[in-house]
């Protein structure tokens, strides 16, 4: 079965952002603002990663503000 779509690890999409988030210093509450959303939708449409779900931003909120 032949499909458009290419297989799409989305678990290493998100930790691939959130890697780069806390590459540029945006690891703590603090950095956290209400734009936080537009702030990670910009950093994920310059992955190439679309769509992301409010629980997905979720995701990614909880995975910055918790330590290593």
């Amino acid at each position: 079965m032949d499909t458009n779509r290419k297989y799409r690890n989305r678990a290493q999409e998100l930790d691939k952002l959130i890697n780069v988030l806390r590459d540029t210093g945006i690891s703590n509450v603090e950095q956290l603002t209400p734009v936080f959303e537009e702030l990670v939708k910009g950093y994920a449409a310059q992955l190439h990663i679309e769509n992301l779900t409010s629980y997905e931003l979720e995701y990614i909120w909880l995975k910055l503000v918790t330590p290593l």
